[in-house]
């Protein structure tokens, strides 16, 4: 995994998609984090945020982590779509 690669991250808070800033040993540091939430039809889908309470759409954070992984391709096209508002064909 790379810089800017978008990755799947589980924490103990639940599970997290974004562009990956640096991995430092069990913290993480994201760019255009989101949580990963039930979407309106029973699917997956994306929080405009990572937590209730937190700002909208944050630009980072910071997390300890469970692992981390690659996105599978249709979650991070789901991502990419959802983040930039463009829908990839």
């Amino acid at each position: 995994m790379k810089k800017n690669d978008v990755v799947s991250v589980i924490t103990l808070a639940g599970e997290f998609v974004g562009k990956l800033v640096e991995l430092d040993g069990s913290s993480i540091e994201l760019s255009d984090p989101r949580m990963v939430v039930q979407g309106p039809d029973g699917g997956m889908g994306f929080a405009k945020g990572i937590c209730s309470t937190g700002k909208l759409e944050p630009e980072s954070v910071v997390m300890n982590v469970v692992y981390v992984t690659p996105t599978a391709p249709e979650v991070e096209k789901g991502y990419r779509e959802f983040t930039s508002g463009i829908a990839l064909v």
